[in-house]
């Protein structure tokens, strides 16, 4: 039986199988004749590369996320926009280096990305266990917190964003490589276009909203409809507009968390059970001061949570 060698063609990047013993050989994909010693040693050549540029991205991706550790406090509807133009400035080439990773690596683009995200989350768990917080288990959560804000909604959203030709498997494999070491910890990758959306609008219903939509209830059900009544009524009526704006600011940040940096069902069943239920009981019952000071809390809780 013929001794088989696997080959990436250099003019279509495909790998492939060729008997050791052809001088040339075509190749499968794109049909390209190409010398076998050759594109052997060019593949021998890429292999090298290809080690140094991992042992690069090892080093350097896992400060794509570990040195933004106050970012969580910069998702608030002012701040939001010139962070992430920050953040896009400071690592948009270094991400950009997976492509080229993937072009290198003797196999699937696929397997690379699975590789280059476990290099980057074996050094964001030497940076945690590093911390002094790693050491206290009740501020564990509070340091992982901090990395799934970048990861969640600065990291995954701007390799989607750059539209990099991985840019979907390396989401994939960063995100699976980090629930498979922490499952408890969960977070969901984002993308920069919904982010936009939501930090664009000025809806005071936001929280209430996401938990209508969370539950799969329409933009119109009695909940929505009756918590802009009393936005559009009472609220405003009674010097609520420095409220609104002040919600303004803090709800798409919020809500961002909530779905993207924990367990989403989770969150938005305490948000019923805790603030909304009892809000929208109160507007039933004309207690609009009550529903005003339950929302109050609600978003000064939840700031404190995930914004300070």
């Amino acid at each position: 039986m013929a001794q088989m060698i696997r080959l990436t063609c250099p003019e279509c990047g495909n790998t492939m199988d060729v008997p050791a013993e052809l001088e040339e050989f075509s190749c499968l994909y794109c049909g390209k004749r190409a010398r076998t010693a050759a594109v052997k040693a060019l593949n021998e050549n890429a292999e090298a590369t290809y080690a140094q540029l991992r042992a690069e991205l090892r080093q350097k991706l896992p400060a794509a996320v570990t040195n933004y550790p106050d970012y969580h406090k910069k998702i608030t509807k002012k701040d939001f926009f010139p962070a992430f133009e920050a953040y896009e400035r400071e690592n948009a080439a270094l991400l950009e280096q997976l492509d080229v990773a993937a072009r290198l690596y003797p196999g699937s683009s696929a397997d690379c990305m699975r590789e280059l995200a476990e290099d980057m989350l074996d050094g964001m768990e030497e940076f945690m266990r590093r911390d002094p917080r790693w050491g206290k288990k009740s501020q564990q959560p509070n340091l992982m917190f901090e990395l799934k804000v970048v990861l969640a909604i600065f990291l995954t959203p701007l390799v989607r964003k750059k539209n990099l030709d991985c840019a979907e498997e390396f989401r994939t494999a960063l995100h699976e490589g980090w629930m498979r070491r922490w499952p408890k910890e969960r977070w969901t990758p984002g993308d920069y276009d919904t982010l936009v959306g939501g930090f664009k609008k000025r809806k005071f219903c936001f929280i209430t909203t996401a938990t209508c939509q969370n539950e799969g209830k329409p933009d119109d059900c009695a909940e929505l409809t009756a918590f802009r009544a009393f936005r559009d009524g009472w609220l405003t009526e009674h010097d609520g507009a420095a409220l609104i704006e002040r919600y303004y600011d803090v709800a798409p940040g919020i809500v961002a968390c909530l779905d993207l940096c924990g367990d989403a069902d989770e969150g938005y069943a305490e948000v019923r059970r805790r603030w909304l239920a009892p809000c929208y009981e109160a507007l039933r019952e004309g207690r609009y001061a009550d529903c005003r000071d339950r929302y109050v809390d609600m978003v000064q809780t939840l700031e404190h949570r995930y914004l300070q």
